[in-house]
């Protein structure tokens, strides 16, 4: 049975390497700032660890045994390999390299988060970001398995393990092309939706929980003509005329400024839409940690 040994300590090996180097306890003690007795005891340390002399003496130096020989490169590559460690290790504190996975709902993904996250490669170059969309649901799941390290979620209250702070604030609004007779209006009152052909996101989007639950607490029913699976579509088919569609206002803010689209807020109706950012209460990731930084500041 083969007797297993601790592994060498780190500064053990430099001692060894230094000594090689030098040729002798002397000058090797003198080149690491360390006394004689101290290399002497590394260096035996080390031989016992290895369980056989690492060095002969020919009168005043110190030559290499066959051990030694066949053990100096991989002690080379280990005290190589340590030092690429600490580097990789402190560029990471620096945010001189990394990486972070966030995970972002669809409307905080397409139409918020580019800009922040545009800033932040300016600022960090080095640093890769992984950018996943989807449903707040999934997003949450996948943030619990680790599998994500940031995410901007609605409608989530708490997760085990994880703060959340108010990331964006966002309200649904009505949207009509310019030739609308609703056009000029600044807001709508919502027994008028049941009365136009409505455009709105499929039902179990946040979109349409929002909606559904501040038209069943006003008590009024409407019934699309078109159900959509994102944004685009909706204002796509409200700029063809095909009816009146029913978005978050970040997502048309563009239309407006341009002014191919008008957004109206819906009177009396509660619509807002809360996205939050949750992280891990412990950070892990000095990258992850400076982006979440960002994103709350």
């Amino acid at each position: 049975m083969i007797e297993r040994r601790p592994f060498p300590n780190t500064q053990a090996l430099r001692v060894f390497l230094c000594v090689v180097q030098e040729g002798s306890v002397g000058r090797a003690a003198l080149s690491l700032g360390m006394t004689q007795p101290g290399v002497s005891q590394h260096l035996r340390a080390l031989e016992q660890q290895v369980g056989r002399p690492l060095f002969h003496r020919q009168g005043r130096r110190l030559v290499l045994s066959k051990t030694g020989q066949d053990l100096l490169p991989e002690a080379r590559r280990a005290v190589q390999a340590l030092e690429e460690f600490v580097q990789a290790a402190q560029a990471l504190h620096r945010l001189e390299r990394g990486r972070v996975e966030l995970g972002a709902s669809t409307t905080m993904a397409v139409y918020v988060l580019p800009r922040y996250l545009t800033e932040f490669k300016r600022l960090y170059s080095d640093i890769r970001i992984k950018l996943e969309s989807g449903s707040s649901e999934r997003l949450t799941q996948r943030l619990l398995q680790g599998e994500i390290e940031l995410a901007v979620v609605e409608a989530v209250e708490h997760l085990e393990g994880f703060e959340r702070q108010l990331f964006y604030e966002d309200e649904l609004v009505v949207i009509v092309p310019p030739e609308h007779p609703w056009a000029k209006k600044e807001e709508v009152a919502p027994e008028l939706l049941a009365e136009v052909p409505l455009i709105v996101r499929e039902p179990g989007a946040m979109t349409f929980r929002v909606l559904g639950s501040a038209l069943e607490q006003a008590g009024l029913e409407v019934n699309p003509v078109f159900y959509t699976d994102n944004h685009e579509v909706t204002k796509r088919l409200v700029l063809e005329g095909a009816g009146v569609g029913i978005v978050s206002n970040v997502v048309v803010r563009p239309n407006v400024k341009v002014g191919n689209l008008r957004a109206l807020r819906i009177k009396g109706m509660e619509l807002r839409r809360l996205f939050w950012l949750f992280y891990p209460r412990e950070a892990g990731n000095p990258a992850a940690e400076a982006l979440r930084n960002m994103l709350v500041s």
